[in-house]
């Protein structure tokens, strides 16, 4: 764990190698996600305000999606955590009920992701290794939200722990299955050429 966190931290530094295109695709679809964030947010103090606690965190996935689908395309080390930060950020302009608080929990969710993918010295970008990062991200997620927000003083020690187990799962699904979906349906129709997943495709067709 340590070594991976040695990585993910040298990764920040690697930025400067990204090309003009990873930077472009990278961000658009960083502020994309960044208004599902908002979406999503919105309906968590709506609709979805009645789900209980630990329930609730099986929908906390949607918000691993910067940290998947990004380096998914682009794949590049920092991709996880710029994608999440981007993400935070553009949400926290839209206005949560959160404020500056979603930008912890995009350093911290795109920790967990990169960390991930740095244990495959970013290498590896197939479907167990994406929901492997949505999961970490999830917990990680629910590690932050329990110290920030209080979990430990409101819900018994049982409950945060199954609350890690849904996140794991959402984080797994919603995070990371998805994020694939999205991107190989992008792939599909030639707007990802050129980068990363679009070469990986050419490959695996040739």
């Amino acid at each position: 764990m340590k070594t991976a966190a040695r990585r993910s931290k040298a990764s920040l530094g690697s930025l400067r190698s990204w090309s003009t295109r990873e930077i472009v695709v990278g961000a658009v679809l960083a502020v994309a996600v960044g208004v599902i964030f908002w979406a999503w947010g919105q309906l968590w103090a709506t609709a979805f305000a009645t789900i209980p606690f630990p329930v609730s965190y099986l929908l906390v996935g949607v918000w691993m999606i910067g940290g998947v689908l990004v380096p998914y395309v682009v794949r590049r080390p920092g991709a996880a955590l710029v994608g999440e930060l981007v993400a935070a950020f553009v949400s926290m302009l839209l206005v949560t009920q959160w404020g500056f608080a979603v930008m912890l929990s995009g350093v911290v969710q795109g920790l967990g992701a990169e960390l991930v993918f740095s244990s495959t010295r970013w290498r590896k970008y197939s479907l167990p290794v994406l929901m492997a990062a949505g999961a970490v991200a999830g917990v990680f997620s629910i590690l932050l939200d329990s110290y920030y927000y209080g979990y430990w003083k409101i819900y018994t020690a049982n409950s945060i722990l199954f609350g890690a187990v849904f996140v794991a799962i959402s984080g797994a699904l919603l995070g990371g299955f998805l994020s694939k979906v999205i991107a190989d349906l992008l792939a599909g129709t030639g707007v990802l050429s050129g980068l990363a997943i679009g070469k990986a495709r050419i490959r695996r067709v040739g």
